[in-house]
């Protein structure tokens, strides 16, 4: 257990996380053709959450499951509490909303993540799909084509599927 991520997020962390996603809101397709080390191991983060609300969205849908699954997802991968996780997702939702965010940070992510985080990203998106307890065709869609873009083979995107599933089984018991 590492104690510096367990720990409360103090208001500075909390400016610097905020400045970190507004820094890669800002950067548009051309800045990702920049060398790797512009985008740090956070921004990276920040562009999966994005993917994560597109997930939510969907369906159209603002299910309680959904948001509570899509909480717990940014809480895993940023390593925050719920407060912190629900202020990234508020402005995760407005860059949604006000971009053509989802191929833009697929892209980025395609090209500055290891395989290992590709699928992770994968099976938490497959994840946010099985919270309500319902997989409908456009979810599944959505993972599909994020998991090409992501540059994923069919048995990554199948292994991630079974896992998330599996998890979602476990939970729900």
């Amino acid at each position: 257990m590492d104690p510096e991520r367990d720990r409360p997020l103090t208001e500075e962390l909390k400016q610097a996380l905020l400045a970190a996603v507004r820094d890669f809101f800002e950067l548009r397709v051309e800045s990702a053709e920049a060398p790797a080390a512009a985008f740090s191991e956070r921004q990276i983060q920040l562009a999966a959450t994005v993917l994560f609300v597109q997930m939510v969205r969907a369906d159209l849908e603002h299910r309680q499951d959904e948001h509570r699954a899509l909480e717990r997802a940014v809480e895993r991968l940023l390593g925050v509490q719920a407060d912190d996780a629900a202020l990234v997702i508020r402005l995760a939702e407005e860059q949604v909303k006000t971009s053509a965010a989802f191929h833009e940070f697929a892209s980025v992510l395609a090209r500055r993540c290891a395989h290992e985080q590709k699928k992770k990203i994968t099976e938490n998106l497959w994840r946010l799909a099985y919270s309500d307890a319902e997989l409908q065709g456009h979810e599944e869609y959505l993972v599909r084509k994020t998991a090409e873009l992501l540059e994923l083979s069919t048995a990554d995107l199948i292994e991630t599927k079974i896992a998330a599933r599996e998890a979602f089984l476990r939970e729900d018991l």
